[in-house]
C-alpha cells in the first residue's frame, strides 16, 4: 500500500506540473497576441492606426427601373494636420474627387437599377491619426478668415463678445474663446437644421454644429484663421454609424492647426479620437456642394447609412 501511495503521488505532482506549464505557457502566448495587436494599432512616434467601415443602402423606391443613379459620399480627408488616409477602398467602382483642401468624395454611377432593387455600398478606410499636429502651409489659413453662411464673424453682437475674449497672444483668444463656448453654450441634442453662430450666441444653445460655428466665428472676429470640421469620434477600429457623426472646430496658430472642439471640452487633445472626413468650407469648388454627409442624383431613390 504504502509503495502504491508513494506511486500514486508522483503522478498527481507531475499532473500538476504540466497543467501549471501549460497555464503559463498559454499566459505567454496571449501576451504576445495583445503585444501583436498594440503594434498594429500603434505606429512609429505614437501615431494611432484606425480602420474604419460605413455602409450605405441606395434604393430604386419606384416601381420601374432607375436608368441612372449618382451617389457621392465623403472619405477621410486625406491629409490634415492630425491625421492621413492611408486606403480608401470601396465594394463598387468609383471615381474619387479630391479638392484643394484634401476632402475626399467617393462619386459612384450606377446604371439600370431594376424596381425596388437595392444597392449596397461598402466603404472602408484605414487612418493614421496623431496626437500632436504636423506644420501645414500658411497660404490656406487666409481662406478661413471671413464671414460665412452661419459664420457671423462681422455681427456687431460676436465682435462685441470677441472683443472680451481677446487675448496677449492668439493661443489665449483661442483658450478664452473655447472656454466661454463650452461654459454658455448648452447642449440641446441633435438638431437636423444648421442654425449657426448667432443663433448659439443668442439662445445659449444648440448642437455641436452651434457649439463649432461660434467658436469659428468668435476666432475669425479676432484675426484668428479657424474652420469647422465635419467627421467621426473613434476610440477604436469600428463601424461608423449616422448617430456617431460630430462638428468641431480647428484655428490656426504657430504654423499648424489645432484642434478644438467646444462641445465636448477638448482643447488641443485627444486629436488621435478624431477622423475628419470633411473640412468645411463654402468655397464653389467644394464637390458636395451644400450636402453635408452625402449627395444622390436620380428620381425614385433613397439612401440609409446602414447600422
Amino acid at each position: 500500500m504504502s509503495h502504491l501511495s508513494l506511486r500514486s503521488r508522483g503522478l498527481i505532482i507531475i499532473g500538476v506540473s504540466s497543467i501549471v506549464a501549460l497555464c503559463a505557457l498559454l499566459v505567454v502566448k496571449q501576451m504576445s497576441n495583445e503585444s501583436a495587436g498594440d503594434s498594429r494599432r500603434k505606429g512609429p512616434g505614437g501615431v494611432t492606426l484606425r480602420h474604419v467601415e460605413y455602409r450605405f443602402s441606395l434604393q430604386n423606391d419606384r416601381n420601374r427601373v432607375a436608368e441612372k443613379a449618382e451617389f457621392w459620399i465623403y472619405g477621410p480627408v486625406k491629409v490634415t494636420a492630425m491625421q492621413e488616409c492611408q486606403k480608401l477602398e470601396a465594394n463598387h467602382p468609383y471615381e474619387l474627387i479630391v479638392d484643394a483642401l484634401g476632402n475626399q468624395v467617393l462619386h459612384f454611377t450606377f446604371q439600370n437599377i431594376p424596381p425596388f432593387a437595392t444597392k449596397l455600398i461598402h466603404i472602408q478606410a484605414d487612418v493614421e491619426l496623431l496626437s500632436a499636429p504636423r506644420t501645414r502651409q500658411a497660404g490656406e489659413s487666409r481662406d478661413f478668415l471671413t464671414r460665412e453662411d452661419r459664420i457671423e464673424s462681422d455681427s456687431p453682437e460676436i465682435l462685441r463678445l470677441a472683443k472680451k475674449l481677446k487675448g496677449q497672444a492668439a493661443f489665449a483668444t483661442a483658450q478664452n474663446t473655447f472656454k466661454w463656448v463650452s461654459e454658455n453654450v448648452r447642449y440641446a441634442g441633435y438638431d437636423a437644421a444648421d442654425r449657426g453662430a448667432l443663433y448659439a450666441l443668442r439662445n445659449k444653445q444648440g448642437d455641436c454644429t452651434e457649439f463649432m460655428s461660434l467658436f469659428v466665428a468668435l476666432c475669425r472676429a479676432n484675426g484668428i484663421p479657424a474652420r469647422g470640421i465635419g467627421g467621426y469620434l473613434c476610440t477604436g477600429d469600428m463601424i461608423l454609424k449616422a448617430g456617431d457623426y460630430h462638428n468641431w472646430a480647428e484655428f490656426y496658430g504657430n504654423g499648424a492647426w489645432h484642434l478644438v472642439d467646444p462641445q465636448k471640452r477638448a482643447f488641443r487633445e485627444r486629436g488621435e479620437h478624431y477622423i475628419a472626413v470633411r473640412i468645411i468650407s463654402k468655397s464653389a469648388a467644394a464637390p458636395m456642394g451644400d450636402w453635408n454627409r452625402f449627395r444622390v442624383a436620380g428620381e425614385g431613390l433613397k439612401v440609409n447609412m446602414e447600422p
